[in-house]
């Protein structure tokens, strides 16, 4: 019996396949498995520091501020943020360039930026640690170790995104070396940690990262145990956006990477555009999101009033 002409074309391939491409063989499913590391390691990649310390709304509920100490802290954290934010301006454009090359299969340039990335953020990750040291000039024991604490949980979280990221750099080297044989970059889908201060939502992930593409879940005003913080409109609102400002530095980004926000009022009335607009001041501002404001008969909790949802995108 004569072999078909298209059973020869099949073993002609795979005998020139290089044997990374072969890695495992096939699985049972018949496809061809993907090599479980391809090159060196990802680059280490700074964390924290591209997006900045503590900001002033969670400093003054996570380390539960006086007021004396709300308003020194707001001075010295907006101080930092100006001088240091043509650096993490530049760190973040690299790391758009470094994403640009990585989807293109160029893991030769992504590294490049990368380095750029790097020099930036040792920079920044000095500057930080001085002004963290600072702190201790008018906070007290407990406010330094709860400080510390956070921090803490973002190192970790830079860690996570360090393993996602090698993914990311695989495939790079993957698609460059063999002509493009992947030349759909894959849009993982990714959920993100739940930062202390905000308690895990009853159903479903807090946040989604699915390319650069960040999705938040709706915010109740709720404090990190998940209880309410007050029965009125104003005060639940203060802190779902401030729950918000947590989700989104967790996720490494900040209030300029939102493109939208949908914000859910129980019993809604026009007068409540004021008072959501007063509680959240800082996202109405310049270059402000695109906002949907929809009256509903609930948020899915007895007692909660307001449930802020958001999309945007991260710059890491």
């Amino acid at each position: 019996m004569k072999r078909p002409w298209s059973n020869v074309f099949l073993v002609a391939t795979l005998l020139l396949l290089p044997s990374a491409v072969m890695g495992q063989g096939y699985g049972r499913g018949g496809g061809l498995s993907q090599p479980t590391r391809y090159g060196p390691p990802a680059p280490k990649m700074p964390g924290v520091e591209l997006v900045g310390p503590l900001d002033t709304a969670l400093a003054r509920v996570m380390l539960n501020l006086t007021a004396d100490q709300s308003t020194r802290y707001t001075q010295v954290y907006d101080s930092f943020m100006v001088a240091t934010r043509p650096e993490r301006d530049s760190a973040n454009a690299a790391i758009a360039k470094m994403n640009e090359k990585l989807d293109g299969g160029d893991r030769a340039a992504a590294m490049f930026y990368a380095e750029r990335v790097q020099d930036l953020g040792k920079s920044l990750r000095d500057r930080q640690d001085r002004f963290e040291g600072d702190l201790r000039r008018f906070l007290n024991g407990d406010q330094v170790k709860a400080y510390k604490k956070w921090r803490e949980g973002e190192d970790q979280a830079t860690d996570r995104k360090r393993r996602e990221d090698q993914l990311k750099w695989d495939e790079a080297g993957f698609r460059g070396d063999f002509g493009g044989l992947r030349s759909n970059p894959t849009e993982i889908k990714t959920a993100l940690p739940t930062p202390t201060a905000v308690p895990a939502p009853a159903l479903g992930s807090q946040a989604v990262r699915v390319g650069r593409a960040l999705y938040v879940a709706g915010q109740l005003g709720v404090d990190s145990t998940g209880a309410l913080v007050g029965s009125d409109l104003r005060t639940q609102a203060e802190r779902a956006f401030t729950n918000l400002s947590a989700v989104l530095q967790a996720a490494g980004a900040t209030l300029r990477d939102l493109s939208a926000l949908t914000i859910y009022v129980v019993n809604y009335r026009p007068a409540d555009l004021e008072t959501i607009r007063n509680a959240g001041a800082v996202y109405f501002g310049p270059n402000a999101p695109v906002v949907t404001v929809l009256g509903v008969q609930s948020v899915g909790r007895d007692g909660a009033l307001i449930s802020i949802g958001a999309t945007g995108t991260s710059p890491r």
